[in-house]
């Protein structure tokens, strides 16, 4: 739930000069960044009774600043809720502050900034949802504040969550007792959010700048050892990957993937780009692999004629983008009882909010399309159907969305500096007298 309302508080009272919160933030400092910064702006709300929900929080905090989200949980014994209030500005979340002690309900409220209570979880398997991460920690007695999940809309390898707890000491626990913890095969990886602290990624050669890409390569140019002689004059080259299937389909306009060993000789290589290699023109850009190919299968798809090809897949759609091709193949799997082994491939479509199931062949295709469409996924219904069923519901969804508002019938006044103007309505047609009338005829 987002609120978006500019109110200020009526009456505040002063933070405690001793408290945590005036001691370790200033607000002058802390409003100077207009970037977010969650542990700033977000503060915990205690004890609140059982019967507040999100718009009940909403309306009792709104008038201390604007606020961005609301989130509310149930105590482990169910009789208080905790709320969750991310604000968009500092001075929004130390007015929140000042309500701490009063009585809401029959309830005395507690409010304080919620610091270092933000777990980072990855690892988790890749069929997880909101709501097996809230299990999880259930289980071992923690309550979770918020569950936010990345948006797979322009990748959809991403795997992790942030997870908001309750205190400090449910956040260390966490980590006690999920990290190293092994799930369906996966070892999970939990550990309390720090923005200073940065891990060593398996992308880390794309993120830091040092992996390259090759476009427009003939499949006779698709050779490691002809592409390390091209480049290494540039610096050292780590490692060079040449997607695999290029050549066997004789892909007109191949590509390839090169790291350096460091950031400066990437961007040197970069002076390939538009030359020519052998007879080819190539286009030599920073890479951002996995993305990369899949987005270019999506385009291929969605532009496709070929119908052998098109018959084997079907499309379901509406989706949110922060469904996986995991979670859709696990729906698969549970729900509708496929077989792995019928499923070849999963991609997103994230221009229609839609995803693409290719399976084994075109007959499997055409029973799954008769019974997905209109089942159930994620408590909505979706539908499911071709390329072409997708993009129409996209664009009919989007132009009923364009709202068309008509001209009012009632008189408008519009005022300028010395002008006054009265939009007319029109009148009654006035009735034609027997002089009119003869005058109509005669031609008078």
């Amino acid at each position: 739930m987002e609120y978006g309302h500019h109110a200020r508080p009526d009456s505040k009272r002063p933070l405690d000069e001793g408290s945590p919160a005036a001691a370790g933030l200033t607000s002058k400092k802390a409003n100077e960044a207009l970037t977010r910064n969650r542990e700033l702006t977000t503060v915990l709300v205690k004890n609140l009774p059982k019967s507040y929900n999100q718009n009940k929080v909403y309306k009792y905090f709104k008038h201390c600043g604007p606020i961005i989200h609301v989130d509310v949980a149930d105590s482990l014994k169910k009789n208080f809720r905790f709320a969750r209030i991310e604000f968009a500005r500092y001075d929004g979340a130390l007015a929140a502050i000042t309500k701490t002690h009063k009585v809401v309900g029959q309830n005395e409220i507690i409010v304080s900034h919620l610091t270092e209570c933000t777990l980072w979880m990855t690892n988790f398997p890749p069929s997880y949802t909101q709501r097996n991460i809230r299990d999880l920690l259930q289980d071992i007695n923690v309550v979770a504040l918020s569950i936010r999940l990345p948006s797979l809309r322009f990748n959809t390898s991403r795997r992790f969550a942030y997870i908001d707890v309750t205190s400090k000491e449910d956040a260390r626990y966490c980590v006690e007792k999920l990290n190293g913890l092994k799930i369906e095969g996966y070892t999970l990886v939990t550990k309390v959010s720090n923005p200073l602290e940065k891990s060593k990624r398996t992308d880390s050669a794309t993120l830091e700048g040092r992996e390259i890409m090759i476009r427009n390569l003939s499949t006779e140019l698709l050779d490691e050892n002809l592409l390390r002689d091209s480049f290494e004059g540039f610096g050292s080259i780590e490692k060079i990957n040449i997607p695999a299937g290029q050549k066997e389909h004789s892909f007109n306009n191949c590509c390839a993937f090169m790291v350096f060993e460091n950031k400066d000789s990437a961007e040197r290589a970069l002076q390939m780009n538009r030359s020519l290699l052998g007879n080819r023109e190539i286009s030599v850009s920073l890479a951002d692999k996995k993305p990369f190919l899949e987005r270019n299968e999506v385009k291929r798809l969605l532009a496709s004629r070929n119908s052998k090809e098109l018959e084997t897949l079907i499309c379901l759609f509406p989706l949110s983008d922060k469904v996986s091709p995991s979670l859709i193949c696990q729906f698969l799997q549970e729900e509708i009882h496929v077989n792995e082994k019928d499923i070849r491939k999963i991609l997103l479509v994230s221009d229609f909010n839609g995803a693409i199931v290719m399976f084994r062949d075109s007959k499997f295709a055409a029973k799954m399309l008769m019974i997905l469409n209109g089942s159930q996924f994620q408590g909505k219904v979706i539908r499911s159907g071709t390329i072409n069923d997708m993009k129409r519901y996209y664009n009919n969804q989007q132009n009923h969305n364009m709202k068309y508002v008509k001209p009012s019938c009632i008189n408008v006044m519009e005022k300028g500096p010395n002008l006054q103007v009265k939009k007319k309505i029109p009148d009654k047609q006035e009735q034609m007298s027997n002089d009119d009338f003869r005058k109509m005829f005669l031609g008078e």
